[in-house]
């Protein structure tokens, strides 16, 4: 039934305009609500930038350290890849009273989803990780350091690039570990008590399908640990965009070579 006092062709009218004004507002957001990412070859991405955000300034003591970042991707139109993928490669030497040293290593592939924020002032797209999550380097215990060990030596080299990723076991926040990187010259072997919630809730499964790892981006830390009159002291440097310039030679084969080549796990 027609309501008094408004004609029926005006109605006829009113309902036509509310039918094109949502249309042109489905058809505005077609862009970004119908993109599906998929794994397409690197050469096919819009021309992007990938930003390392320092999240406050590192923190460090005689017990261990931590750096909080974030990633801000900027791209020239909707991006195909879905996550930031990290390889982590880390050496620790351990110096003796007597002179002799231990190491340790341990290498982690790992995977952060993207999340599409929205345009910015220069018509980019942006992308960062999902609210709420962030990447966080944390290692502590070294003032537990038994009375044998006279000095420490903590080396951590980031390489980070963005890749799709399928298959992986998810996090709420978008985090998950990884097997290996696409090519299989860095593969995920960590202790269990590295990332050690993480590893009790989700298992290391998932695959690299695509990636832009041919442009690389690098961060690198050093924690140093030593006994000096029976005190612990540390310093630690973080430095963005390089490896470090003095990394051991296991860290270079590692990260020129891959695993296999520099024996890692020794």
């Amino acid at each position: 039934m027609l309501k008094p006092g408004i004609p029926s062709p005006v109605r006829g009218l009113a309902s036509i305009g509310a039918i094109l004004a949502l249309w042109m507002a489905i058809s505005g957001c077609t862009s970004a609500a119908f993109f599906i990412a998929s794994p397409v070859p690197p050469e096919k991405l819009p021309e992007y930038t990938l930003e390392l955000e320092l999240r406050g300034e590192p923190a460090y003591d005689p017990d261990g350290y931590e750096v909080v970042l974030g990633f801000d991707l900027r791209a020239n139109g909707e991006f195909a890849y879905n996550a930031i993928v990290q390889e982590i490669v880390q050496e620790t030497v351990y110096r003796r009273e007597d002179g002799k040293q231990l190491r340790e290593t341990l290498a982690l592939v790992e995977a952060f989803e993207l999340a599409r924020v929205g345009i910015d002032n220069d018509s980019k797209v942006r992308y960062r990780l999902k609210p709420f999550q962030r990447d966080r380097h944390y290692e502590r215990g070294y003032s537990a350091l038994g009375s044998t060990i006279h000095g420490a030596e903590v080396f951590r080299v980031v390489r980070y690039y963005p890749a799709f990723v399928r298959d992986a076991d998810w996090s709420a926040l978008g985090f998950a570990h990884l097997p290996g990187n696409r090519e299989g010259t860095i593969r995920t072997d960590i202790p269990k008590n590295f990332n050690e919630r993480h590893q009790r809730g989700y298992i290391i499964e998932g695959a690299i399908l695509q990636d832009d790892r041919a442009r690389s981006h690098w961060y690198s830390m050093r924690y140093s640990w030593k006994r000096e009159d029976g005190m612990p002291t540390a310093d630690f440097a973080f430095r963005r965009d390089a490896r470090p310039p003095d990394e051991s030679a296991w860290l270079s084969r590692v990260l020129d070579k891959g695993m296999r080549e520099a024996g890692a796990g020794e």
